[in-house]
């Protein structure tokens, strides 16, 4: 077994080796294949850095999709995290939201896509629907387990010594609630990325899905990977800066 100090290297240093190893794989397909099917890394990197100077591009296809990816995280989240918490405390309702739970986790996305821009056609009320109503139930699902797992020896002793409702709420119930909501969060806004792009990409004039769509018709395998690099980073972004430190200040909370 081999034992997890091995070489004694800080964490980032295994992260950097395994990126590198992803680059030299990706390098070395791209030589062996057409540029046509992949792009080079460093023709990715030029197509990279020529959208992000563009700016047309920034203004007609970048801004578009992150306010689609806000508007979609904020609507998802805070319903799905209102139910959650109504779940927890009321059986009947987590009963009564089970069967449209399950047919929102099962459903294939591009099937949401498709029903959607039937119903509210293309632009961004199609996007936004489609991402808030697929992510709600990621939150949901966190949120209500979270509520469940409060410790009832707890809220026995704060009832024992007469603690305020705001004290509980502060003391009790947000500590149980911030683990699993902040997982949530965190599944939802990849999910929720990855949902806005789709949806543009089907039904949109604007946004990076949409210039997906364009750069695949027109074969520009570059620009393709250099939109889906955005994206990725997008999403990086949106953890780094958001999410890991809220989860450390819920920790520093706990601790």
């Amino acid at each position: 077994m081999i034992s997890p100090n091995t070489g004694k290297l800080p964490p980032f240093a295994f992260h950097i080796l395994g990126l590198t190893l992803l680059v030299l794989g990706w390098e070395l397909l791209a030589r062996h294949y057409s540029g046509l099917v992949i792009a080079a890394p460093e023709e990715t990197l030029a197509a990279l850095f020529r959208l992000s100077t563009n700016t047309t591009f920034l203004a007609r296809h970048l801004e578009p999709t992150l306010v689609r990816i806000s508007l979609g995280l904020f609507f998802g989240v805070g319903c799905g995290a209102v139910l959650g918490i109504l779940a927890g405390f009321m059986e009947p309702v987590r009963l009564l939201l089970s069967p449209a739970r399950w047919i929102l986790t099962s459903i294939p996305g591009v099937i949401v896509v498709v029903v959607f821009m039937l119903w509210f056609g293309m632009g961004t009320t199609m996007v936004v629907c489609i991402t808030a109503t697929m992510i709600a139930p990621i939150v949901y699902v966190n949120t209500a387990d979270g509520m469940m797992s409060v410790d009832r020896n707890l809220l026995e002793m704060a009832k024992v010594y007469r603690l305020p409702l705001s004290m509980r709420l502060m003391r009790i119930y947000a500590m149980a609630l911030a683990g699993p909501l902040l997982s949530g969060v965190v599944l939802a806004t990849g999910n929720g990325i990855r949902l806005v792009v789709l949806a543009e990409m089907l039904g949109a004039n604007e946004g990076i899905g949409h210039a997906l769509a364009i750069s695949r018709s027109n074969l520009q395998t570059d620009e393709l990977y250099a939109l889906t690099l955005l994206a990725m980073l997008v999403i990086g972004s949106v953890e780094v800066l958001l999410l890991r430190p809220a989860r450390k200040a819920v920790q520093r909370r706990r601790a």
